[in-house]
């Protein structure tokens, strides 16, 4: 029963995975943790936090 679900559940082998490709991207080109890191955290510094305008259909 268990590896019925399981084999209904696996994907076809020549499907591309699309976050297996990223990670081996950017190990290739060296993209680190830590690049990802630094980021992440320059995106937090200059994000908007405020509330959106509502739309006004006028």
């Amino acid at each position: 029963m268990k590896k019925t679900i399981l084999e209904t559940a696996v994907p076809p082998e020549g499907r591309l995975r699309l976050g297996t490709a990223l990670a081996e991207m950017s190990r290739k080109i060296g993209i680190t943790n830590a690049d990802i890191e630094a980021l992440e955290q320059s995106i937090e510094q200059v994000r908007d936090r405020r509330p959106a305008e509502p739309f006004r259909f006028e």
